[in-house]
């Protein structure tokens, strides 16, 4: 299978091409070429910048499935497929749980809770916050599944945990309860939590 991951040196993203060559796949990475630059020296590496709008390096070239593994942005979105058109037979967009509701859902909450409105202009999402992120993965959903419809797949992480995090969140709590002795929370004691874990491949 041939794959083109948009993003994918870094830790989500990094896992999933880790993955996906362990299991045979034939792997192509498209980013800036700034993160990571030591890693899968034998995969395929085109550059280009979601930002600026450069996706030259993918004019030619035909792949089973891409994972966009780094549209934030609607416009990030929009031009990776503008520029991939059916040259790919999958869309893989990672969204985010972000995109729920935050107020009144309750516990066993599944993929039909109802989502934040989305948010796509440039005005509105001039920088992503609590606000603008989640509305903007809405909006970002929406486009993929317009344009690639059955041939699109949406996943949703909640937190994500594991090897090469940057972020510190989720592993600092696990570091402080293991010391014993009481621990400050950030939210409600009461707050229920639900938890999922994957059991089968996304492509």
């Amino acid at each position: 299978m041939r794959i083109l991951v948009l993003g994918g040196t870094s830790f989500v993203g990094r896992a999933i091409v880790e993955d996906a060559v362990r299991n045979g796949a034939e792997v192509t990475l498209f980013g800036r070429g700034k993160t990571g630059t030591d890693l899968f020296p034998e995969l395929a590496h085109l550059i280009g910048d979601r930002d600026t709008g450069d996706y030259t390096a993918l004019r030619n070239g035909n792949w089973d499935a891409v994972v966009d593994v780094s549209g934030y942005l609607p416009r990030h979105v929009g031009q990776a497929m503008d520029a991939l058109g059916d040259r790919v037979g999958r869309y893989l967009f990672i969204s985010s749980h972000a995109v729920y509701l935050q107020e009144g859902v309750g516990p066993g909450s599944d993929e039909d809770t109802p989502r934040r409105p989305p948010v796509r202009t440039v005005q509105q999402v001039e920088e992503l916050d609590n606000e603008t992120y989640g509305p903007s993965k809405t909006a970002c959903e929406d486009d993929v599944m317009a344009r690639y419809g059955a041939r699109a797949t949406i996943v949703r992480p909640g937190k994500v945990a594991g090897p090469h995090d940057p972020s510190d969140m989720f592993t600092y709590w696990v570091r402080r309860a293991a010391r014993g002795g009481r621990v400050a929370l950030p939210a409600d004691p009461e707050q229920p939590v639900q938890t999922a874990c994957p059991r089968r491949r996304w492509w």
